[in-house]
Order: C-alpha cells, then sequence, then structure tokens
C-alpha cells in the first residue's frame, strides 16, 4: 500500500470516527513531499477550533503511524463544486 493510501486509511478507520462524535470529518486533498493537507467536512468544516483538531488529533494519529509524514495541513483551495456552481450564477443560472 503507498503511502497516500495509507493515509486515506488513517483518515477512515481512525480520524473520521473521532470526528463524527461532533458531526464533522476529514478528507484526504493531495500531498506535497512530505505535508498531507485536508479538506474538513461537516461541522468541522466551519469550526473555530479546526487548527487545533488539526493539530491534536488529525495530525498526532498520521504522524505516530506514519513517520515520515511531517505536517498535517488544512487545504485553503477551492473546490471544482463551488467553481462550476460560481460559473452558473454568473452566467445567470440557478
Amino acid at each position: 500500500m503507498n503511502l497516500e493510501d495509507q493515509v486515506k486509511k488513517l483518515l477512515e478507520e481512525e480520524v473520521n470516527p473521532k470526528l463524527a462524535e461532533h458531526f464533522g470529518g476529514a478528507e484526504f486533498v493531495q500531498m506535497k513531499e512530505d505535508t498531507v493537507y485536508i479538506k474538513m467536512l461537516g461541522a468541522c468544516g466551519g469550526c473555530p477550533s479546526v487548527q487545533t483538531t488539526i493539530e491534536e488529533v488529525i495530525e498526532e494519529i498520521i504522524l505516530k503511524e506514519l513517520p515520515q509524514i511531517k505536517r498535517v495541513c488544512l487545504y485553503q483551495g477551492v473546490s471544482d463544486e463551488m467553481i462550476d456552481f460560481a460559473k452558473r450564477i454568473l452566467a445567470g443560472e440557478r
């Protein structure tokens, strides 16, 4: 199993059950060198404590199991769905 798949498995099996207790979740977006980028879902997506959750829950689990990963960061990009939605609005579609 490659490193990306190992990260996804940890998110699914270890991280998301904990975040689900607070009606949230985390999704793998990409990996660059030794940094994993995730998107927060559900209630975690708008939570003011998102950075604490990443550092104290997600990063702790991933770094413990996969020492070759050095950081877990919140993905700051815009999703393809949001871009498509904005295009439809600008085109006058609803």
